[in-house]
């Protein structure tokens, strides 16, 4: 699709656009590569850091901005500076943000955009999450979504145009194809001719543009938006374009690329021809132009000299923003490291700091109820007091979820809130962020543990990140509930316990319950809180025993371990399946000791295994799954820095082998059984 050609004349029948608007997208296009290099002198300076330049990409984004609503939400990757600005990003936002420093000012709700994204194509989900959900709530907010060729060899491609295409959500894909991503060219990318033949595969339409012709850019993203707003699902848009500066300063685009190969895109300068069809039509004023670049080279540098003037942040805001309150050792944390530099340490609120209650169960009415019951009837009660929440994954809805957790709730919420995604796990984990972006509550169930792994990128590069990076502008108050552990003969992959891995990524919440009291009481708590949470539930505790748990909705509080016997000789330290092994070990060992259930595992309750072992002076840490690097590992460490002196005896730990889980018919071998608990205890008592 082409309206212009390079040499400025119209290719077909006028569109008939108001001569405003041809100026409109002039000015601004003109203002963008402006823009673009002075920042790029800046970089060059070492005023700002690595910088992704759009020289060559001002058609793409120009167009494409101009065609949207200022209430239509952008999802940028990392050189829509072009995109941003149209919208409405003011330039000191966008300069603080390739300076380095906080995103104080990057409020994405108010600008209607979101953070710069570095990991490849993994906005797309977000997008399309994000416009379900807006649409759910009746409004007509079309996402658009940036990314480049390069993206579309990774998963979130896929996930975020299959989900798209399967919900027909109200989303613009917008693939900027300049040829390289980086430095590998098209034709290793993708066998196919074009990228917009891909959307033929997911069941929306897919166009191809002259990426320097900013006119069809814009008529092309139009078309588009004007039919996700009728409901007609999405589009992909391919515009062909190109970089004429490397990747980003780091690049040397030499390597890869000619000379010739360059001047001959120069030709299809989108300026120079966006210039000329002005000056064909006489509406072409050359001051305004010069206005413009002296406009760009005063905000810049206005920009600028303000952000240089401006103090840095002290110390403590390094730990700011990463949990909508501060964990009580990420406090002392920050003191270590101020009173190493000889710094005051830096006082905080009560309202500031996590506060950690006690257990507090209702007096009402109690029933029988395992842990999957339990689960379930938090579900529930969820949904019903909170129509924001929505429940999302693979067989959740028809089926109940493999487990049956979720049983029930499609027949009573319906199939918008309690929704069976494809397959992808990637793509169930991102449109969550995407809806809770939007002001839902998602609930992203995975099927299996072992299957979370593609989900690792949108849970550790965004779930645990966005409120930090966007220092508390955007909370995603997203629960992700997977079952967890071995124990019931299942295949590989089926009975992992991937808890480490979440305990050590920022931002996270990790819980994991141990009884059905606790399943309803911590997921309520999770659900109602404004952290993203990884919820583990001990399969083979699902239906392992009942117990009687209130009917009405009550929260316990996270961060808080729970002794389930106490005892004056020996701390016993563990969580999930590990809870009644653990338990019956000391009773048939007949040892007095305390039991504690961490319960959440980020951030584990300190003071109660501290006070415990203070008291007893030994302490054994039992865990099911590989022993390096665990949640085990992690508690004995602190006892060794904060405790050492009140022990009596070396720490011991009981946990699972280094090495993969094995097939279900050896599993006892590897299994954490009362045996091994017991020679645990032994050791402990012994040393």
């Amino acid at each position: 699709m082409q309206i212009i050609d390079p040499q400025g004349n119209l290719v077909g029948d006028d569109p008939g656009l108001d001569p405003g608007i041809y100026q409109a997208m002039y000015r601004n296009m003109v203002l963008a590569r402006e823009l673009d290099r002075r920042m790029l002198a800046l970089q060059r300076q070492g005023r700002i850091g690595t910088y992704a330049m759009l020289e060559g990409h001002e058609a793409v984004q120009i167009g494409s901005a101009m065609a949207l609503r200022p209430d239509d939400f952008v999802f940028p990757s990392y050189r829509e500076h072009g995109v941003q600005i149209t919208h409405g990003l003011p330039i000191d936002v966008l300069l603080a943000y390739w300076r380095g420093l906080p995103n104080s000012g990057w409020d994405v709700e108010k600008y209607r955009t979101g953070i710069v994204t570095v990991p490849i194509a993994s906005q797309l989900p977000h997008a399309v999450g994000y416009s379900y959900y807006r649409r759910l709530l009746g409004d007509d907010t079309v996402t658009a979504v940036y990314f480049g060729d390069g993206a579309t060899s990774e998963i979130d491609f896929h996930s975020g145009m299959n989900f798209a295409g399967v919900w027909k959500t109200p989303t613009v894909f917008v693939c900027a194809n300049n040829l390289y991503a980086i430095s590998v060219p098209y034709h290793k990318q993708t066998a196919s001719e074009t990228i917009a033949q891909k959307a033929d595969a997911y069941g929306f339409p897919g166009v191809r543009v002259d990426g320097m012709d900013p006119v069809a850019v814009y008529l092309a993203t139009r078309e588009a938006v004007e039919r996700a707003r009728r409901g007609e699902g999405p589009t992909l848009i391919e515009a062909m374009t190109y970089r004429y500066g490397p990747h980003a300063t780091a690049d040397d685009p030499t390597l890869y690329r000619t000379d010739d190969e360059v001047a001959e895109w120069r030709k299809k300068d989108p300026i120079d021809r966006m210039r000329r069809f002005l000056e064909n039509r006489d509406l072409l004023d050359e001051r305004e132009v010069e206005k413009v670049a002296m406009e760009v080279t005063d905000a810049v540098n206005g920009a600028i000299a303000e952000i240089e003037a401006r103090p840095l942040p002290d110390r403590d805001d390094a730990v700011r923003h990463g949990f909508h309150k501060i964990p009580e050792h990420v406090v002392e944390q920050l003191h270590r490291m101020q009173r190493a530099h000889g710094e005051p340490e830096t006082p905080f609120s009560p309202d500031e700091i996590w506060v950690v209650g006690r257990d507090r169960l209702p007096e009402g009415p109690t029933e029988a109820m395992n842990m999957a019951e339990a689960i379930n009837q938090a579900l529930h009660l969820a949904m019903e007091s909170d129509p924001s929440t929505v429940v999302l994954g693979e067989d959740v809805a028809r089926a109940g979820g493999v487990f049956r957790i979720t049983e029930g709730l499609l027949d009573r919420f319906g199939p918008d809130r309690v929704i069976d995604t494809p397959l992808n796990e990637s793509g169930i984990v991102g449109t969550a962020i995407g809806m809770a972006l939007g002001g839902a509550r998602p609930i992203a169930e995975i099927q299996f543990e072992g299957f979370v792994y593609p989900a690792f990128d949108q849970i550790v590069s965004h779930l645990g990140r966005f409120r930090y990076r966007t220092r508390g502008n955007a909370t995603v108050p997203v629960v992700v509930r997977m079952p967890n552990g071995a124990g019931i003969g299942a295949h590989e992959h089926h009975c992992d316990s991937p808890e480490a891995y979440f305990v050590h990524a920022p931002g996270l919440v990790v819980v994991c319950p141990s009884t059905p009291t606790d399943a309803k009481g911590l997921l309520t708590a999770a659900l109602q809180g404004e952290d993203p949470v990884m919820f583990l539930e001990p399969k083979v505790l699902y239906r392992a025993g009942r117990e009687q748990v209130p009917v009405e909705s009550y929260k316990l509080p996270i961060g808080r371990a729970r002794v389930r016997k106490e005892g004056n000789d020996l701390t016993v330290v563990t969580y999930g399946g590990m809870v009644p092994v653990a338990l019956q070990a000391v009773e048939r060992e007949g040892v007095s000791a305390d039991v504690i259930d961490l319960r959440t595992l980020f951030p584990w309750d300190r003071e109660t295994v501290l006070a415990s072992v203070a008291k007893t002076g030994r302490l054994l840490l039992v865990q099911e799954p590989q022993g390096t690097a665990g949640v085990a590992a992690e508690v004995a460490a602190v006892v060794a820095e904060e405790a050492m002196y009140d022990l009596e005896a070396p720490i011991v730990r009981v946990t699972g082998f280094d090495v993969p889980w094995p097939q279900f018919a050896i599993e006892k071998h590897a299994l954490v059984d009362v045996d091994r608990v017991v020679a645990g205890i032994r050791q402990v008592m012994g040393g």
